[in-house]
């Protein structure tokens, strides 16, 4: 996937770059230096993301009782938001408990369908890894496009894995446009991305147009 292959480029000629200094023996105390300032900067950047994200999960399991909706265990309570999946350790599915009254029940198993996709594919630390490296990211030339589209995916992924176990088109898209705007942060949720994910159930290519200077 082009996302897949703009990171891995950045990061390659960014080992390169800083091999290629310390193996020419130019600057090896500076680059040593700066290697250890920005490994303790993107520590400290995951230390802090991973607390806050750990006391949202503490908050969520504190207002929420388990139950099981549509032969899943899911915790339910008045959380505000449809339905979504947070937690690093054990990404657990959190619904509203008025989600049932307000899908059909082929909406309802989609909907869950979608978040075990998310469950499944421990998509909590994925989110918190784009976010950790989002600010600098979004400085790049398209670099908001790169995250949109790489945040849109993880979404449409758990579509595609919705429908490949019984859930329909119609249902995902009804069950988005029905529920509201996912408030919460730092979750993987079912009514994010959507306008990528509403064009890529009615079969539209949504794949974007990484340009050259991105994509080196």
């Amino acid at each position: 996937m082009p996302d897949r292959f703009t990171l891995l480029s950045f990061v390659l000629g960014a080992a390169a770059f800083y091999a290629f200094a310390v193996f020419s023996l130019h600057h090896v105390e500076i680059v040593g230096i700066a290697l250890a300032a920005v490994s303790a900067v993107v520590v400290a950047a995951a230390v802090a993301h991973a607390s806050r994200h750990r006391r949202l999960v503490r908050g969520l399991w504190s207002l929420s009782a388990p139950a099981r909706l549509a032969g899943m265990p899911v915790r339910t309570g008045d959380l505000g938001d449809a339905a979504f999946v947070a937690g690093l350790d054990r990404p657990t599915i959190f619904c509203d408990r008025q989600l049932p009254d307000v899908l059909s029940t082929a909406e309802l198993e989609a909907v869950l369908l979608h978040e075990h996709a998310h469950q499944r594919a421990w998509d909590p630390a994925r989110l918190l890894a784009l976010e950790l490296i989002a600010p600098v990211v979004a400085r790049m030339p398209f670099g908001r496009q790169w995250l949109a589209w790489s945040f849109a995916r993880r979404e449409i992924a758990a579509d595609r894995y919705a429908m490949d176990h019984g859930a329909s088109r119609g249902d995902l898209a009804s069950a988005l446009l029905v529920l509201p705007p996912l408030a919460q942060a730092h979750v993987a949720g079912f009514t994010s991305a959507v306008d990528l994910r509403l064009r890529a159930l009615l079969g539209e290519d949504v794949q974007p147009f990484v340009p050259l200077p991105v994509r080196r």
